[in-house]
């Protein structure tokens, strides 16, 4: 379980669903990063599906460094 410090307390994550919430940043990111590059509002680009396939794609590798770097204790 990987330990998340908020101001309202403590919260525990699997590595899963850590990796889960890492790709969806990630995958939010970088369409902010494209939307400011071509001016354009970032609500956009916004479209659940493709969401859903970066992070079922995305997913497996992500999982794979957290877990790694929850072994080496930097999560």
């Amino acid at each position: 379980m990987i330990q998340i410090n908020k101001m309202s307390g403590v919260e525990y994550m699997s590595i899963d669903e850590f990796a889960r919430w890492a790709c969806l940043i990630e995958a939010f990111d970088f369409i902010a990063e494209k939307a400011e590059q071509i001016g354009n509002d970032t609500f956009d680009f916004i479209k659940p599906s493709a969401f859903e396939t970066y992070i079922n794609e995305r997913f497996p590798a992500m999982r794979h460094d957290i877990a790694i770097e929850h072994q080496m204790g930097y999560l």
